[in-house]
């Protein structure tokens, strides 16, 4: 994972890192991540790898952590000017979020009917060519 954050960026690749323990982190791999949305922390041990691992949040707002209520975040580095605390709206469609059976959705891509199904849909439709003609016969 480090070699992928100090790396990937020379290559256009970038990664969305989620975690409820940052303490658990590489303190190399939390100081390559760019920009940070950090919410409710209480654990002493995941505050203090934030404050080494993330400089562009302030020491004054990380040790806010604690005390932000729910839907509350941080938001620092890269894609804000100076650290924010914000509030995360409450969503406006209903939870349609599941978990899904990787390996079965992955069967069912790739049984032989399916793909050969695909390959139809996929098909160019072939347009028959007029033949050209002189007096009877293909000049083609």
């Amino acid at each position: 994972m480090r070699t992928i954050l100090s790396e990937g960026r020379k290559f256009g690749v970038g990664i969305g890192l989620i975690t409820q323990r940052p303490g658990k982190i590489d303190s190399d791999v939390l100081s390559q991540c760019m920009s940070q949305f950090i919410m409710r922390i209480v654990n002493p041990v995941d505050q203090e790898s934030l404050k080494h691992g993330v400089e562009a949040a302030g020491r004054d707002l990380l040790k806010e952590l604690p005390a932000l209520t729910k839907g509350q975040v941080i938001v620092s580095g890269a894609c804000v000017n100076t650290p924010v605390l914000c509030k995360v709206r409450q969503r406006l469609t209903k939870h349609g979020g599941e978990t899904l059976n990787a390996p079965e959705e992955w069967q069912k891509h790739f049984q032989t009917h399916r793909v050969q199904e695909r390959t139809i849909e996929q098909a160019s439709v072939a347009i028959p060519q007029r033949v050209q003609t002189v007096r009877g016969r293909s000049i083609d």
